[in-house]
């Protein structure tokens, strides 16, 4: 008796069926996420519209820039001295953008 040991192999077998398939697959999925890409930078223009015309109110009324100059005080005191020296590398790199 002879015994043979035959080593399978993983063969991929493709039909145009598959392939169409694969294609409209990758397809759809390059086209939602270029929809989505597009529909985030809408929303991020609309919120960085919206975060500079609050700036501006409270930059024009005077008691809500006092509350509001008063709380950013007080969260910065209460942070650590190392999160206290980040805030402010962060608010110098900040004014040097604005800057340019």
């Amino acid at each position: 008796m002879t015994t043979e040991t035959k080593s399978k192999r993983f063969s991929f077998e493709f039909d145009v069926f598959s392939l169409i398939t694969l294609a409209a697959v990758l397809y759809l999925a390059y086209s939602a996420h270029m929809t989505n890409m597009k529909n985030a930078e809408k929303l991020n223009g609309l919120l960085s519209k919206y975060e500079q015309t609050l700036d501006m109110a409270i930059a024009n009324d005077k008691v809500t820039l006092a509350r509001y100059q008063k709380n950013v005080k007080k969260a910065v005191q209460s942070l650590s001295p190392k999160e206290r020296e980040l805030m402010l590398a962060l608010l110098e790199i900040e004014k040097s953008k604005e800057r340019l």
